[in-house]
């Protein structure tokens, strides 16, 4: 069989490189990353597919190193990092040209100031003696825009005193702040650095320790920052109880049916003295 021409061959090439230039996406399009003056926030860009050449228009803003380099001095992958000394919004180009292809890709970092934080969970109630719940800080820009990480900057969780609980009794002990590295759960690599130097950052675990109500706080540590108002949540600790049967039933007049109560603590289900009769 003859070799294929050269045109064919540069063809070939040409559409290979336009495939791979097509098929190449970054991770994200724009960071907004905190303005500190002792923590050095961090984020990672990626790309899809390739190796790139990474570079910033304004490292004194935010600056850029690969990771995970190889021999040809290009990555897939790069930590940009906040280094802005001015407390203002200023804005850094992130260019990443892959060496094969030529395909430039881009991302804006934006560093500014922290303006309100809030705490943000999927829940506001815990069962007793269960599964753990997580919170997370959630940081704001003046303008309301979520900044994308707040990887290594130290803040102080407390358990305080809930003064306006509603029908529930207010108890300080009713909760507690559980360590990741007590728990069975993965957090980000970055959180378990830091509970290993005694340092508590933006995601946290509580347990509820009895019924109640309770409240927690949340401060930046980051002396620039003392300004800020502290994050509260109010979480409610329940018992976990539940009715056997627990499916739908259908009672005809006349007739009835009873219920056990149960409850579940530490994932074991143990039987209540109580019982539910319902006659129709």
């Amino acid at each position: 069989m003859a070799p294929p021409a050269p045109q064919a061959l540069s063809l070939l090439l040409l559409l290979l490189s336009l495939h791979l230039a097509a098929s190449s996406k970054l991770n994200i399009p724009k960071v907004l990353l905190p303005f500190t003056r002792g923590t050095r926030v961090n984020f990672t860009l990626e790309a899809s597919e390739g190796c790139y050449r990474w570079s910033s228009t304004r490292p004194e803003v935010a600056s850029i190193e690969l990771a995970d380099q190889d021999e040809r001095q290009c990555s897939q992958k790069a930590v940009v990092q906040a280094r802005s000394s001015q407390p203002t919004r200023l804005t850094s180009i992130i260019f990443a040209e892959d060496i094969t292809t030529g395909q430039v890709l881009r991302c804006d970092a934006i560093v500014d100031i922290i303006h309100g934080i809030q705490i943000v969970s999927t829940t506001r109630e815990l069962y007793l003696e269960d599964s753990p719940l997580e919170l997370k800080i959630q940081a704001l820009d003046s303008e309301g825009n979520t900044f994308s990480t707040l990887a290594g900057l130290v803040f102080d969780w407390t358990i305080v005193k809930d003064t306006e609980a509603d029908g529930f009794s207010d108890s300080h002990n009713a909760l507690r702040i559980l360590k990741f590295l007590e728990s069975t759960y993965i957090p980000p690599s970055y959180i378990l650095e830091m509970e290993k130097v005694a340092k508590q950052g933006d995601t946290i675990l509580v347990s509820g320790m009895k019924t109640g109500s309770s409240k927690l706080k949340a401060r930046i540590q980051e002396s620039v920052y003392k300004h800020v108002h502290p994050a509260e949540v109010r979480l409610l600790i329940l018992e976990n109880i539940l009715l056997n049967p627990a499916y739908d039933i259908y009672l005809l007049v006349g007739t009835h049916i009873q219920y056990r109560v149960q409850k579940i603590r530490q994932g074991k289900i143990t039987g209540l003295s109580w019982t539910l009769k319902i006659r129709i």
